[in-house]
Order: structure tokens, then sequence, then C-alpha cells
């Protein structure tokens, strides 16, 4: 399983690298924003979780195209 994870690393180029670490980043402050919300309200509210985490991942994963599109495009030109 490690050997795979490392096989899968290595393979990748340094800009992907960049937007895999950036897409885990984003995840974990979305997790961030799911622990303080459930505080705030005291009780775990599936549907604002839901609607939250939809949105949130939903314009991560927009912008995120937009930047493979826009690194292909400049390193293409390189």
């Amino acid at each position: 399983m490690l050997s795979e994870i490392n096989y899968f690393y290595t393979s990748l180029k340094d800009w992907q690298k960049a937007m895999l670490f950036s897409f885990i980043s984003y995840s974990i402050i979305l997790f961030g924003l799911i622990v303080a919300i459930t505080f705030i309200l005291k009780d775990f509210k599936f549907l604002l979780v839901f609607g939250l985490s939809f949105v949130y991942m939903g314009i991560v994963i927009v912008l995120m195209i937009i930047s493979i599109k826009i690194f292909k495009k400049r390193l293409i030109e390189r």
C-alpha cells in the first residue's frame, strides 16, 4: 500500500503536486468550518453541513479546473 502511494506521488509533476496539496489544504479548511459550525450550533445539522460542503467543494473544484487549464497552457508555451 505504501509503495503504491509512493509510486503515485513520484509520478506526479511539480504543478500536479502543488494542486494536490492545495486541494488537501482546502479540504482541511472545510473540516475546520464544519467543526466550528457544529460547536457554535451545539448540534450537527446534516442539511447545513451538506449544503456548505456542496457549495464549498463545488467552488474549489471549479477553481482547480481553471487553475489546471492555466498551468497546462503556460507550461506548453515554455
